[in-house]
């Protein structure tokens, strides 16, 4: 009897400490629960607000701070200077050219009831207003304006102040990083520089030649080239010749017959400007297997 008595207290005695330990964490995490509900920490760089039943009362420096459990309640935001980067958007001046542009935004909230109650997510509004200011800002600018960019950035800073301020931002510098034309506009402005260059051109020739004769030189399709140049290409032309000769004969055609063939391609070319005859060899002719090629009749030869 004795015996069992000492088992039944020694199990009861174990149930008591495994209760005890239990009770002790949740005892801790209860009391760090509450004194979690009864106070909040504003961190050096951050303003809080205080709500009451839901009501602003006031605003909250760096440090610890009591409130009431569940009838009081404070929020946080950065107070410190911040970035804020746009992504690269397309963007059409008034000219009907594109471009792809990039911007950021350096801010700091000065007013920490208007950064929390007068809008939901301050930056993704934020970052909203950055691209129309972008828009607004480059939709009335021109080719050479574009190239001012210190013009641009004040631009800039000055619409995303007037369209933050409502929220209580203050914008401390905004500017473009990258204006990158379109492939499209690149070929519209480059076009336009080589149109000048070709009216620079037609001014010297008219010094020393008739304007009819300038213009008729301006507007040829093949431009005059050294001696140099002329010579390198006669000697690539009648190099391609001779090769299109030897795989001519090695089809089994004899030289009469490549000369007229030559001749006759020659008359062509200068009236159209450019033939191309493709020669089919024997895939199964390993002799000829390098000589597949496309044979190319330019001005003045065969190709």
């Amino acid at each position: 009897m004795t015996r069992r008595q000492d088992e039944d207290r020694g199990l009861i005695g174990k149930l008591i400490d495994g209760f005890t330990d239990e009770f002790f964490f949740v005892a801790l995490a209860t009391v760090a629960a509450i004194v979690r509900a009864m106070g909040v920490t504003i961190e050096s760089g951050q303003t809080g607000l205080l709500f009451s039943f839901g009501r602003v009362r006031r605003t909250l420096a760096p440090g610890f701070h009591l409130l009431i459990p569940f009838l009081q309640k404070a929020r946080r935001i950065p107070t410190r200077s911040r970035t804020l980067d746009l992504r690269a958007q397309r963007v059409t001046t008034f000219e009907g050219l594109v471009y792809h542009v990039e911007a950021n935004l350096v801010y700091r909230v000065v007013d920490v009831a208007k950064a929390l109650v007068e809008i939901d997510v301050l930056e993704k509004g934020m970052m909203q207003m950055l691209g129309l200011g972008v828009q607004e800002v480059l939709r009335s600018e021109n080719q050479a304006s574009l190239q001012a960019t210190s013009n641009l950035d004040s631009a800039l800073a000055a619409n995303l102040a007037s369209r933050l301020e409502v929220w209580g931002v203050e914008v401390e510098r905004a500017g473009f990083t990258s204006i990158t034309p379109s492939p499209r506009t690149l070929r519209v402005t480059q076009l336009e520089h080589v149109t000048a260059e070709r009216e620079r051109m037609l001014g010297r020739m008219e010094l020393e030649l008739p304007r009819r004769l300038g213009l008729a030189l301006m507007g040829m399709r093949a431009r005059p080239v050294s001696k140099t140049r002329h010579l390198r290409g006669e000697e690539i032309r009648r190099r391609r010749q001779r090769r299109l000769r030897r795989l001519l004969m090695r089809r089994g055609w004899l030289g009469i017959q490549v000369e007229q063939a030559r001749r006759k391609l020659r008359s062509r070319a200068s009236a159209s400007g450019r033939i191309r005859v493709s020669v089919q060899v024997d895939k199964h002719d390993k002799g000829n297997a390098k000589a597949r090629r496309t044979a190319r009749l330019a001005r003045g030869g065969v190709a």
